[in-house]
Order: structure tokens, then sequence, then C-alpha cells
């Protein structure tokens, strides 16, 4: 895929501009800059997300519509760990998750219909893992349908874009339509599922006819990937897991929907600290859950929590409560005579844009406006630090 002289050109250009080379010709060296110019892109788009793989420079990386969907190394090799045995893969597309499949022992059969996709991610394979994969070029779905009963685990990650390059969400308007997999489900085959962050988890529970376990997987407070797994003692009801990969116990909570439900989370006014739910929590749903009794919720349809002392184990952003009030110009002068502060808003009838905009807030500095709907359903307004993290 690449010579020599090709990976010795990326490595001295590695963090030059791609737009500003791909003008200068002279700098060329006779080798194809329409070819280079895409590898230094790639490499600088994803080295915080596939290190290991930019840190070898054989491998040769597909075009930028391959790239986005690709999984992280950290959510690849929390999926590896859920599965083992004989695994396809049905959407091969960049192969990171396959990688990772075979990385931790297991019989991988990666199957693409790109065929010059699939010729990259085969050169990728065999760089990163030798001949341990089998790639096969075509249907993935077909093909698993010739040889039914032949896995352990069917890994799906359909495609997000409809017929016309828009971005789409719900599962049976993904590609391919997980609703063909189902009836492949057996004794000793299992089926896991990753989806867009932004599917709805109940939903997809419903239309999945029950899972076993549901995953919220997250990267620094950011949900990256829903995962289902799903045989045939399948449950509408299934356990729910956040992680956060970035913490070396990347378990931060865990529950039911039914638990979610029957729970009664207290309601209170704000005391001494506040606190922000990790993202994954509030993916998952479990908004009274997150209270507990130290720790209050500050309105029914606010998912902001607070007590009278700090609960350090709560997983989310922690923050000290300076001043509270109504947002209006004399309070603003009054306590944030800088100018300056981040603002978050929950149920709150403006945006944090238009806070800004309205009472002219430069953002950043230390403290933190929280613009809410309180128990009372009165709209106000705290200031806030942010607790250290110990």
């Amino acid at each position: 895929m690449l010579s020599e002289e090709e990976i010795k050109f990326i490595q001295k250009h590695a963090q030059d501009d791609p737009y500003q080379l791909s003008l200068s010709k002279g700098l060329s060296e006779g080798l194809s800059l329409s070819k280079l110019v895409p590898q230094i892109q790639a490499r600088q788009k994803l080295v915080h997300k596939l290190p290991s793989w930019i840190a070898n420079h054989q491998l040769f990386f597909p075009p930028q519509l391959n790239l986005e969907q690709a999984s992280s190394e950290d959510t690849a090799l929390f999926k590896a760990d859920l599965i083992q045995g004989k695994v396809i893969d049905l959407t091969g597309g960049m192969g990171v998750d396959t990688w990772a499949f075979a990385k931790k022992g297991n019989s991988v059969t990666y199957v693409e219909r790109d065929e010059k996709l699939n010729q990259i991610t085969r050169y990728n394979h065999q760089v990163l893992v030798g001949d341990s994969i089998e790639h096969i070029v075509g249907d993935g779905v077909a093909y698993m349908k010739e040889h039914p009963s032949q896995w352990n685990y069917i890994y799906l990650d359909p495609a997000r874009r409809g017929s016309k390059g828009e971005k789409v969400i719900l599962l049976e308007d993904c590609e391919p339509n997980v609703q063909e997999i189902l009836p492949y489900i057996k004794q000793a085959t299992s089926l896991l599922l990753k989806t867009s962050p932004l599917l709805d988890i109940s939903r997809a529970i419903q239309s999945l006819h029950g899972v076993n376990q549901v995953w919220v997987i997250c990267v620094k407070n950011e949900v990256k990937e829903l995962l289902f797994l799903k045989s045939l003692e399948a449950s509408m009801d299934p356990i729910i897991e956040v992680h956060e990969l970035s913490l070396e116990n990347s378990l931060i909570f865990r529950a039911k929907l039914s638990e979610e439900r029957e729970a009664n989370a207290q309601l209170g006014k704000l005391e001494n600290y506040l606190y922000e739910p990790h993202a994954g929590i509030l993916k998952a749903g479990f908004f009274k859950l997150a209270a507990s009794q130290q720790i209050h919720k500050m309105g029914n349809n606010t998912h902001l929590y607070t007590s009278k002392e700090r609960v350090e184990s709560f997983p989310g952003r922690q923050f000290k409560v300076i001043a509270l009030g109504n947002l209006d110009k004399k309070w603003i002068e009054t306590h944030l005579p800088s100018g300056k502060a981040n603002i978050s808003t929950r149920n709150f009838p403006m945006s944090p844009e238009d806070i800004r905009k309205k009472w002219k807030i430069k953002e950043g500095g230390p403290w933190t406006l929280f613009a809410y709907q309180d128990e009372q359903q009165k709209n106000v307004v705290a200031l806030t630090e942010k607790c250290p993290v110990n």
C-alpha cells in the first residue's frame, strides 16, 4: 500500500497543514500528493482515536467517510471483552472492531461489500494481527444466511446514512435492518449491536423484542456509542450499565429502567453543593436513581442535584455553591463583576447563548452559572465553583 519513500514523506510532513501541502507541488518529491495528503489528514484526525494504529507507519487509511463511523481503540477493545469464540462482523467497514475481536483471541470473519475498502482493511489487519482474520467481499447478511450456524456472536454496526447520504438514527432506517438478523439468533448464537449514541434506549429494547444487557459507552463525559446484547434469553427490562472509559474502573452506574420507574427522588432546594450527572447517566434515563438519601433532585424536570455536605462519590461534575438568585442585571453585576463565566442551563427558557448575549457574559473563568427551574418551578440562577477532583 505504501512504499518506503511514501512512508518517509508522510512522517516528514506529519504536522503540516494538509490543504497547504496539497498546493505545494514542489514538495512532492515525485510522489502522488493526491494519495499521500489524505493519509496525513487521516493520521492527524485519528491521533487520539486510534493511537496504536497511528503509531504504525505502514498502515493505509481509507477515505474520510469510512473514518467517521469507525470505533475508537478504547470502545473497540471494550466490545472485545464482551464476547468470545467465533465472531462474524457483518458490516466490517474500517475494521477497528474486527481488529479488537481478533486481538483478544477470537476467531473472526470480516465481511465488507466495498471491494476497495475490503482490500485496504485486509492489508491493515495483516500488518496488525497477521492472517488471523478471514476477509469476505460481499453482503454480510447474505453471507451469514448462507452460513447460519457457525457463529457464537454476530456483530452488527449498521450504516447510519440514508439513500441520499443523510444521517439516520432509528434502527429501522439503518442499513442493514437489524430485524433481518433477529431470526438467526439461536441457542449458541448471540447478537452484539452497536448503535448511534442518539438512539432512544427504551425504543430500541422494544424494537429488538428485548435484550440481555445494554451498555452506554462514554469517553470524557461524552456518550460515544450504545451497545445491545441479545440472545434467546433476552429481557424487556435488562440491566443497563454506564461506562466511562477514561477511568481505570470504567463502570460508574448500573440499574434497570424498572428501578428508575419505581424510584422516588426527593425534591429539595439548593444547598451547599450542586451536582451535574454524567452524560451517560442522563442518556440511560436514570434521573431519579441519581438522587439518594444525601442528594436531592432540584426539580421534577430539572436534572440537577444538591446536598448539604459534599458527596464525592457522585458520578458527575461537582460544584460548590457561591450564590443563588434571579437572573437579572443587578444580580449579574453584583455577583459576577468580571463579567466572565461558564454557563449551563437545565429546564430553563433561555439557552446559554441567549444568556451570554443578553447580559454580555464572556466565556471561561473559574465560575459556572447554572440557570434552572427549581423545586417550586421558579426560574433561578446559581453561581458555583467547580470542586477539585480528589
